[in-house]
């Protein structure tokens, strides 16, 4: 018998984004990305194991949570 692992697949694994990814299409660092995490100022996130993905949904309400009508609008 082999010890490799099985590849579980499902709609929403395949959906969800690593944060290289979305530090990527955000135009900053992972580190931001991290820190974003870390301090609660970012996206919400799914840890599974050691690992960390975001879901597109959680992404796309953070990203409209951004909103601002003006610069001195406080966060």
């Amino acid at each position: 018998m082999s010890s490799s692992a099985i590849a579980i697949t499902t709609p929403l694994l395949d959906s969800l984004i690593h944060p290289d990814t979305l530090a990527e299409r955000l135009g900053t660092r992972r580190r931001t990305v991290d820190e974003w995490r870390i301090t609660g100022k970012g996206p919400a996130f799914i840890r599974i194991g050691r690992s960390v993905r975001y879901a597109p949904e959680s992404v796309d309400a953070w990203l409209l949570s951004q909103q601002r009508t003006r610069t001195s609008e406080e966060r």
